[in-house]
């Protein structure tokens, strides 16, 4: 693992407008996003960016080029092939929960990733693979529309992680879990005419509930 430096506040915005995760922030926003909490940094073919059970400095990472693999112990299969574009780590960052699950670095032809031609890092390995690692701090600097709005995002994601991993546990298993929302959670979500601080914490409230279901899926993929 290594830091890439060099990077000015340029190079960092055009990575960012070649995430779909940062469309929709104005550019204001965006440079609030990738103050002094963001860094980029190179890993190797079989380094852990994340490791399971660990309590790390629980960054969020956003995966600019190379690949890796999402891997829980005794998973029958990997949970998510990541590529460039993708994020993970999202839920402890979110919620300062310890790691529960592995992401490892694999060889860039796995997947069929390829890299681009227009990143600022060049001089990199093209086995490594580059993340962009947001640490945990930068949510106790945005104003909260700004930390909402960055939550809304993931909370989208983190839905569409649950339906996707509901629909690989029944294809594997033959299981069909049933997740419930929690009714006074639901109640909450309903209801639109609250101060911001309310706002905010249903939305940490439903992000626990996503990742409830996620572990509860995850360990319908663990043998037994």
């Amino acid at each position: 693992m290594r830091e890439i430096e060099g990077l000015d506040i340029n190079d960092l915005r055009s990575i960012c407008n070649g995430i779909d995760f940062f469309a929709c922030f104005s550019p204001e926003e965006l440079d609030a996003l990738i103050g002094k909490h963001l860094h980029v940094v190179a890993y190797e073919v079989g380094e852990y960016l994340i490791k399971e059970g660990s309590a790390d400095e629980r960054s969020l990472f956003f995966l600019l080029s190379g690949g890796a693999s999402v891997v829980k112990r005794g998973a029958r299969i990997p949970l998510v092939t990541l590529r460039p574009g993708d994020f993970f780590g999202e839920v402890s960052f979110l919620t300062d929960r310890v790691r529960t699950t592995n992401v490892i670095v694999h060889p860039p032809d796995m997947g069929g990733e390829g890299r681009r031609d227009d990143v600022p890092w060049r001089g990199v390995d093209q086995a490594s693979t580059v993340v962009m690692r947001f640490a945990p701090a930068l949510l106790t600097d945005l104003e909260i529309g700004l930390r909402i709005k960055f939550k809304d995002l993931i909370i989208q994601y983190l839905s569409a992680r649950v339906d996707a991993t509901h629909e690989q546990v029944v294809r594997f298993t033959g299981q069909d879990p049933m997740l419930t929302v929690d009714p006074e959670l639901e109640q909450e979500l309903r209801e639109w005419n609250r101060s911001l601080e309310e706002r905010e914490r249903t939305k940490d409230r439903l992000i626990a509930q996503l990742a409830e279901f996620l572990d509860e899926l995850n360990r319908c993929l663990v043998m037994e």
